[in-house]
């Protein structure tokens, strides 16, 4: 009897030392809502928002809309740039995530740098447990810096569509209505 006693305290020793080093190596990474995002941090853009749905969202709403519609952005143009899908993945759906990597052929970063200027974004619907956005970001101002240092500009009109998932809007659907050049600026002069 005393043998089996001492036998189950010697395994529950050591399992509780194998769970203790276990969860000492799994802490080391921070959940996602405590990391700091430097990519979503550096950016910065001019949003305005025109609620033109049946059922309004409140100020609090919007401006939580505001700040993850330009974290989005943030990360859009981090993808253009260097085609880095795990950066940005707390941004997007799983379906949307699981289409951008039906072309991941891994991170290249190349010469090009796009930001985003200005959006007016126009709220179609909202939808009345306030999980889903459908919009039109009219007038969307990129400016698209090449690798000779000119910078064009494009204007476009984009539908997309929100949704809250967790703690912030992930987007679900994009796509470009109409876009044009407007022209190619000369670099800046360093002078």
């Amino acid at each position: 009897m005393l043998r089996i006693f001492f036998i189950s305290l010697v395994a529950l020793l050591v399992s509780f030392f194998a769970l203790q080093n276990y969860f000492d190596d799994h802490m080391e990474i921070k959940p996602v809502f405590l990391c700091t995002d430097a990519i979503a941090l550096a950016h910065h853009t001019d949003i305005e928002v025109t609620v033109h749905s049946r059922y309004k969202p409140d100020s609090m709403q919007i401006e939580n809309l505001r700040k993850d519609y330009s974290n989005l952005w943030a990360h859009l143009n981090h993808l253009y740039a260097t085609n880095d899908v795990e950066a940005g993945k707390e941004y997007y759906t799983e379906d949307w995530f699981r289409q951008i990597c039906k072309h991941y052929n891994g991170i290249r970063p190349t010469q090009l740098q796009r930001n985003d200027a200005e959006h007016h974004l126009h709220i179609q619907n909202w939808s009345t447990d306030d999980l889903v956005c459908t919009a039109i970001d009219s007038n969307v101002v990129l400016n698209t810096t090449l690798p000779n240092k000119t910078i064009q500009k494009t204007k476009a009109n984009i539908a997309i569509v929100l949704l809250l998932q967790g703690d912030h809007w992930r987007i679900d659907a994009m796509r470009v209505l109409s876009d044009n050049n407007m022209n190619e600026q000369p670099p800046p002069n360093p002078n």
